[in-house]
């Protein structure tokens, strides 16, 4: 009898033994499977994100680094303060710094990070607010202490908590320079070409101009001549600028005029010139700041050539309203007395990267 219950109680161990080790082999192969599946999907999500810095800019109207990063993946992005922001940057003493730089809500102070706005192709936040959507852009405040030194180069860097990061070189220049780029804003139902802060041209030659008939005395607004329905009007975005400084405006244009016959007809007769708006969000006129300034005169003996011409002008200062405006340039032709032959024309480049940047359409600005 005693074998008989030893036996039956061995046979109990076995049993039992054997569950315990298909179950804890079962819960291990489920536990893989899971990881696997975990794995998988987070490869995929990674697949899916993508980030691109298209603007980075030490702005020199503000105490900020202005990010502008746009989402080039397929998924929705939020979490901000989950997200990394690391700047590599030389420093007002000279010393050169690597930040790790942490987010908040309100209006960054020393070494801090903040979401300004989210946009698609402008400042208006279409839907689901506060989440980064495919092809929307966001823009990112950066306030860094010690400042950037003047004339020096940083970069920074923005990745999200699965890994994917874009990064971009920024620049301090020391002073304000705005080129005329190709990029597109919309504002409105009205779209715009982008001016952007301390970059040279970076894209194909966009040509905007008008045409004078013979004698015509006559102000025209530039308008590109492979897309007449494109104004040369320019906007900067406001955000993270509270003032802009008053400063003496050096306009450069980099210009031609000429046609059949005469044209000028002599000197002091035909300019470049522009006017200075504040545009609100919607595309409405907050402000005219100036009109017709900045002349930049062509001699006669300039017609006929691709030439750069300037002007200046006195630029009196000007307080934000809504950090959603924009700065709007919009360029002119003026002729007194036009061509003396059927027809001429005054034209303009615009984001031609094979000009050094000594001949390039711009503006630099020194504060007074």
């Amino acid at each position: 009898m005693a074998v008989l219950i030893v036996t039956i109680v061995c046979i109990a161990m076995i049993v039992v033994g054997g569950m315990t080790l298909s179950q804890s082999y079962l819960t291990s192969a489920d536990t893989t499977a899971l990881n696997v599946n975990q794995l998988s999907v987070m490869e995929g999500d990674i697949a899916r994100t993508d980030l691109t810095i298209t603007r980075a800019v030490q702005l020199n109207w503000a105490d900020y680094v202005r990010v502008t990063v746009k989402n080039t993946g397929q998924t929705k992005l939020s979490s901000f303060n989950k997200w990394d922001v690391i700047v590599n940057y030389v420093g007002s003493g000279g010393s050169v710094a690597s930040k790790w730089l942490p987010y908040t809500l309100l209006p960054p102070e020393d070494n801090q990070w903040q979401k300004a706005r989210i946009g698609f192709n402008g400042p208006i936040e279409f839907f689901e607010p506060g989440i980064l959507n495919p092809s929307e852009e966001m823009v990112v405040l950066v306030h860094l202490d010690p400042q950037p030194q003047a004339t020096s180069t940083g970069d920074v860097s923005i990745s999200t908590p699965n890994g994917v990061y874009s990064s971009s070189p920024f620049t301090n220049l020391g002073y304000a320079r705005f080129t005329t780029q190709s990029e597109n804003v919309t504002l409105g139902n009205e779209k715009y070409y982008e001016l952007a802060e301390g970059v040279e041209s970076d894209g194909l030659a966009i040509t905007s101009g008008a045409v004078f008939s013979t004698n015509e005395s006559a102000r025209k607004l530039l308008y590109n001549i492979d897309n007449p329905a494109r104004a040369a009007k320019h906007i900067y975005p406001l955000v993270g600028i509270k003032q802009i400084p008053a400063a003496l405006w050096m306009v450069y244009y980099r210009g031609f005029v000429g046609g059949y016959g005469s044209f000028p007809q002599a000197d002091g007769d035909t300019c470049f010139n522009i006017d200075i708006i504040v545009r609100q969000a919607d595309g409405t006129i907050r402000d005219v700041i100036a009109e017709r300034v900045a002349a930049g005169w062509v001699d006669q003996s300039e017609g006929g050539f691709w030439m750069t011409f300037s002007g200046t002008y006195n630029f009196p200062g000007y307080t934000v309203v809504d950090e959603n405006d924009y700065l709007e340039i919009d360029f002119y032709g003026l002729s007194l007395r036009g061509p003396d032959a059927p027809s001429g024309n005054m034209q303009l480049s615009m984001d031609d990267d094979n000009l050094d940047i000594s001949n390039q359409t711009r503006i630099e600005a020194f504060t007074l």
